[in-house]
């Protein structure tokens, strides 16, 4: 009959069901644990994907002339170096995504499955840890003195920074398809905490009234010892705060205009990680009580 729907659950129109329009979406949000989501993730900006190549060629021009050869003379130029191995070159790259075409698709895919498994501080915690100690390093007064003398050491330089910048980078921003796991308020005190502890060991370093540095010789420059250290501070100081600020600002405002409950975000944070605590020697859960039995 033609009013009659068929055993499929359609009316006879095209495009529609008997219980209204035919939808194909499927949402992050209905998907259950183990499928997939099938919907294609949103691609990058134009724009985004010409920071890689920006950041690759900050990285190079540092470990070539004439930048090479002015940090092993100036303590400031030393410091442009660390800045883009630290926190300029991991920025752009991490923000740029150049994953396919580095054919790291794979490497990824995989870091990206582990970010939606996880939303634990702790692993965010150690990488933070990891960048602030491995930046301390390289900013020890004989240590800058040793690449001042052995210009090798910068290629070990670049590529323990730019490893633990880009780990830590991962962490705060989106690079797709690997996406942050932590909350916006979290991330923001992430870049917050990385970038004081910078500016932290550019103040200790920078504030002293006479060299801290024997192995740079300005002679003939103008520039005193005193002044090229300061000059350095002033570069450090820059460099983190454009590069940290604007994470920690676009964060706290996501999340403020973002209709989230603080102390509802807070307190899943929390409830997250006592239930990863709750393992065999570390807690036990409350025992069922028995109800009384009555007797005859």
């Amino acid at each position: 009959m033609g009013g009659a729907t068929d055993t499929h659950g359609h009316d006879g129109r095209p495009g529609r069901t008997a219980g209204g329009p035919l939808e194909l979406k499927v949402s992050a949000a209905t998907t259950t644990p183990g499928e997939q989501n099938i919907t294609p993730a949103p691609g990058l900006p134009g724009w985004r994907r010409w920071l890689a190549a920006i950041g690759l060629v900050l990285v190079l021009a540092c470990l070539l002339p004439p930048l090479s050869v002015l940090a092993r003379r100036h303590v400031f130029a030393e410091s442009i170096q660390f800045s883009v191995f630290a926190m300029a070159g991991p920025a752009l790259i991490v923000l740029g995504a150049p994953w396919r075409l580095l054919r790291l698709s794979g490497p990824a895919d995989r870091l990206a499955a582990a970010h939606r498994g996880n939303r634990s501080f702790l692993r965010s915690g150690i990488f933070l840890l990891a960048f602030i100690g491995v930046c301390l390093s390289w900013r020890l007064p004989p240590v800058m003195d040793a690449l001042a003398r052995q210009p090798a050491l910068v290629v070990a330089e670049a590529m323990t920074l730019l490893a633990a910048g880009a780990a830590l980078w991962l962490e705060i921003v989106d690079s797709p398809p690997v996406a942050p796991r932590l909350p916006r308020p979290q991330r923001a005190a992430v870049a917050a905490l990385a970038m004081w502890s910078i500016w932290i060991v550019a103040y200790v370093l920078g504030s002293a009234s006479h060299a801290v540095f024997s192995a740079y010789d300005a002679a003939g420059s103008g520039l005193s010892a005193v002044a090229d250290q300061e000059i350095a501070v002033g570069l450090v100081w820059a460099v983190s705060g454009c590069c940290f600020v604007p994470v920690v600002m676009a964060n706290m405002l996501g999340w403020l205009t973002g209709g989230e409950d603080a102390d509802e975000e807070f307190q899943r944070v929390f409830r997250d990680e006592n239930e990863r605590a709750m393992v065999r020697g570390w807690g036990t859960r409350p025992r069922p009580r028995r109800r009384p039995t009555s007797s005859a």
